[in-house]
């Protein structure tokens, strides 16, 4: 598991020194430096996949990401043109690099007098360089009439980075037994994946099953949804596309959340398209995975998400030190982090201005007199 990440010359990050925990949360204004944090860590992944990382060459440019060239990430108020990256893992120790930014190029150079980074083989397995792996970004794939297959996609745990496999995945791992043990089972009966991704579905949006048949012709997922309550007959099954976009989005969020034990799941804005209730049942989500050995990093804009989080430590279900929250914002110009910790009932150490207060700003406001 991940304990810091460590940023030098990175985009907006002159020196930025990051602790991390089972589950992470990165908040705060847009253009903070959130997702930086996240891409960071998908261009080494990146660059380790394709084998450029092994001749000293970060790749930025790929699958995952694409930060353009050399001059978009270097620091803008940086003294050299070094960008440096360091990871802290408690098993694998401590791993770091040094680029030179190159201004036209997509790829960057070792820093001159460094060896090529090496990835020791115990790195090798652990993410997010090798290993297990789930990248959810903002962007997602939305409602489709259907949605491709790809056996090495399925073989490989791969959701996509727009979660466009989230329904090729469950199409061939929906009989996976998961662990009687597992805390994410959330009290159904069924221990095959597809049933608990159906029953998570149905905690976010009460009355919701999912719905999936293979196209075998045409090399594609039909999804759909049918909607029941108690003592109700169940629906017709519903095309994803006559629905809208909230269970669509939050489909792909569940099924990241629920990769095997030693995973590194990072999601961006698990809230978006999804109701209050919802948001808050992503969190309770988020932190089963993390009890169930799975290092969730989670980008949010949702003090319902984080209310989750403090919540499941409130109740007991967590215990604070397994969270990091890091609220990111700008003082003159510069990004500065905040994070605040946790007590055993859910409380902050401190509340760092700006940080989910807008309720309580509009809230003060209109208990004022009108003008």
């Amino acid at each position: 598991m991940l304990e810091r990440i460590r940023l030098t010359n990175f985009k907006c990050f002159e020196d930025l020194d990051l602790r991390c925990a089972p589950l992470s949360l990165l908040c705060g204004l847009n253009g903070m430096g959130k997702s930086s944090v996240i891409q960071a860590l998908l261009v080494l992944r990146q660059s380790f996949l394709s084998g450029e990382l092994r001749d000293g060459h970060l790749v930025l440019g790929g699958s995952l990401t694409d930060l353009g060239a050399g001059s978009d990430l270097l620091f803008e108020e940086a003294v050299s043109d070094v960008v440096g990256l360091e990871l802290t893992d408690h098993e694998a120790g401590v791993w770091r690099a040094e680029f030179v930014s190159a201004s036209t190029s997509d790829q960057l150079a070792t820093a001159e007098g460094e060896q090529a980074p090496t990835v020791a083989d115990l790195w090798s397995a652990t993410p997010p360089f090798g290993g297990k792996f789930a990248y959810v970004q903002a962007e997602r794939i939305g409602p489709r009439k259907s949605y491709p297959l790809s056996e090495v996609s399925a073989r490989r745990r791969d959701l996509g980075s727009r979660g466009e496999y989230s329904w090729n995945y469950l199409v061939e791992h929906w009989a996976d037994l998961v662990p009687t043990d597992d805390p994410r089972l959330g009290g159904g009966e069924s221990r095959r994946l597809g049933d608990i991704v159906d029953l998570w579905l149905q905690e976010i949006c009460p009355g919701v099953h999912l719905r999936l048949d293979r196209i075998a012709p045409l090399d594609a997922v039909m999804a759909g949804f049918s909607f029941d309550r108690p003592g109700d007959i169940e629906s017709r099954r519903h095309r994803a596309t006559n629905v809208g976009f909230g269970l669509s989005y939050a489909l792909p969020v569940i099924v990241a959340m629920l990769m095997p034990p030693g995973s590194l799941c990072l999601i961006e804005n698990p809230e978006a398209h999804v109701h209050p209730r919802g948001q808050t049942k992503l969190a309770d989500l988020a932190v089963r995975a993390a009890l169930a050995g799975v290092q969730v990093v989670v980008e949010t804009h949702s003090d319902h998400f984080v209310d989750g989080v403090r919540i499941a430590v409130h109740d007991g279900l967590l215990q604070p030190a397994a969270t990091s929250i890091h609220y990111f914002e700008r003082r003159a110009g510069r990004v500065v982090v905040s994070s605040p910790s946790l007590d055993h009932d859910g409380r902050l150490s401190h509340w760092p201005a700006g940080f989910f207060d807008q309720h309580e700003e509009n809230l003060a406001r209109l208990l004022t007199s009108r003008p």
